[in-house]
């Protein structure tokens, strides 16, 4: 198995820790939820664990946690109609943030690949919701979305991810 970076990892801890990465993300994505009034969306910080998933667990596990943890939090909160889309772009977003990880190798400082891979996630989530959210809402409902509550939720997650995950990463290195 591969933790970002990591050569090996027992296959116990790897399961504990993506069972715990994937309720951790339903959790902070339903704790702060703040509706946003011209769409059907909401603010939350699903991202900063979607992201610190992938940083953590490497593109599979930061797919399912991002993409499973986030889409059962749309479903928890009654957000149904967008718990596929959920799945599909938080799963992505969390799978790019591990590919760019990868080489990281347990290291507690911030990689020049752990910044590509937040970057690429975030902007896979902003296209993704928006694109996503035009046939629902409409254009300009999407774009307003996309420009104040999408790019928060991302940076808010990419920033926090930056600050903790590598410290996250060099303990479970010890591990």
């Amino acid at each position: 198995m591969i933790v970002s970076g990591h050569d090996s990892i027992n296959p116990t801890l790897y399961l504990v820790l993506l069972a715990i990465m994937t309720a951790l993300t339903t959790v902070a994505t339903v704790i702060i939820a703040i509706p946003f009034p011209t769409s059907s969306g909401y603010l939350n910080f699903g991202d900063v664990l979607v992201m610190t998933s992938g940083l953590l667990l490497g593109p599979v596990g930061g797919f399912v946690a991002g993409g499973v943890g986030s889409m059962m939090g749309d479903i928890a909160l009654g957000y149904v109609h967008f718990a596929p889309i959920t799945f599909i772009v938080k799963g992505t977003e969390g799978l790019l943030v591990g590919v760019g990880t990868l080489r990281s190798r347990g290291s507690g400082k911030l990689r020049l690949g752990d910044v590509i891979g937040i970057i690429l996630g975030a902007i896979v989530m902003m296209l993704g919701y928006y694109l996503a959210e035009i046939p629902m809402v409409g254009q300009p409902a999407a774009l307003a979305e996309l420009i104040s509550l999408n790019s928060i939720q991302v940076t808010v997650g990419g920033v926090v991810t930056a600050l903790i995950g590598p410290r996250i990463r060099e303990y479970l290195a010890e591990v």
